[in-house]
């Protein structure tokens, strides 16, 4: 009972401080307020109720100042479960700092603490994806974690108040939504969806785990009611694209578009995906969120042709324990 009042505890005083937080974030000025994106009340919720359900544990800065900074780390069941290890993220650091220097050395206080709790919880694998602050990476570098990947986070809101997409303007070609028994199949003979190497982090995760992970994520989303469309021309039995969203209450997120080599350059990215978010706006998303490589050149031409705007840049960091 008292680790049930504990946490529900530190759950509170955690989005206390995030909410906090999330108002002096919109205050900052110059290169502060383009490294640190957006505190989402959503996001917020997920990472209290993270902390209440036991699955994360709260990093504090300094446990008797909760406002110099904190970050979230939870265990990725099933990374772990893939990996045959245990395999924790962090999310944040959030700290308002102007300082850099103060930063830093937060922020390598926060690093230092993810590690001791991976080994206590015999985890071997440590995570981060963060904002692209000068001072934050340094710190966790020097804390021994590699600097895998620059992502770029793009957003805009979904209002659809007028006419529906016309699903008749590419000829040849149907949207399809997907039944239970039909994905697997479907899914898999797209072949290997993330090939621009976008989530094959550092040399501790390859390209054939990531492609095993992905599709155990997909799978999963699937059975949660997830949207996924798929894009079928000729071979009524093989999809050649495919669109999938992730709903976390009124946020969507943008999980992949893939359109298969031979079909692209048509258009069918840009029309797969403006149905989704059609779809995710009827199922109750009212804004979206995208992830991808800050190299990924044509991904980010199509994101910003769709109405998406980047915000923060992001940075990919790993360490195995």
């Amino acid at each position: 009972m008292s680790d049930d009042v504990g946490r529900h505890a530190s759950a509170k005083v955690l989005a206390a401080t995030l909410t906090l937080m999330a108002r002096e974030m919109g205050r900052l000025t110059g290169p502060l307020r383009l490294w640190m994106p957006d505190l989402t009340a959503t996001a917020i919720k997920e990472a209290a109720q993270a902390v209440i359900s036991g699955q994360a544990a709260v990093l504090w800065v300094d446990d008797s100042h909760p406002a110099m900074g904190l970050a979230v780390c939870r265990i990725q069941p099933l990374e772990s479960t893939l990996m045959g290890q245990g395999s924790l993220r962090l999310s944040g650091p959030w700290m308002v700092e102007p300082d850099g220097a103060t930063r830093y050395a937060n922020a390598r206080i926060v690093a230092a603490k993810a590690k001791e709790v991976a080994k206590k919880s015999q985890g071997h694998f440590l995570s981060i994806k963060t904002w692209h602050d000068p001072a934050i990476l340094r710190a966790f570098i020097d804390e021994g974690f590699q600097l895998a990947e620059i992502g770029a986070r793009l957003t805009r809101a979904l209002d659809y108040p007028k006419n529906p997409l016309d699903f008749n303007r590419l000829a040849g070609f149907s949207i399809r939504k997907p039944k239970s028994y039909e994905f697997p199949d479907w899914f898999d003979s797209l072949g290997e969806l993330f090939y621009d190497g976008h989530f094959s982090h550092g040399p501790y995760l390859s390209p054939a785990f990531q492609n095993t992970l992905w599709r155990e994520v997909a799978l999963a989303d699937m059975k949660r009611g997830q949207p996924f469309l798929f894009l079928f021309q000729d071979r009524p039995e093989k999809p050649v694209g495919l669109a999938w969203g992730a709903l976390n209450g009124p946020s969507g997120t943008l999980m992949a578009i893939h359109v298969s080599e031979e079909r692209r350059g048509q258009g069918l990215g840009a029309f797969l995906a403006e149905a989704l978010f059609k779809s995710m706006h009827e199922m109750g998303a009212r804004d979206l969120t995208v992830e991808t490589a800050s190299w990924n050149i044509p991904a980010l031409r199509l994101y910003q042709a769709l109405g998406l705007s980047q915000t923060a840049p992001l940075a990919a960091l790993h360490l195995k324990l």
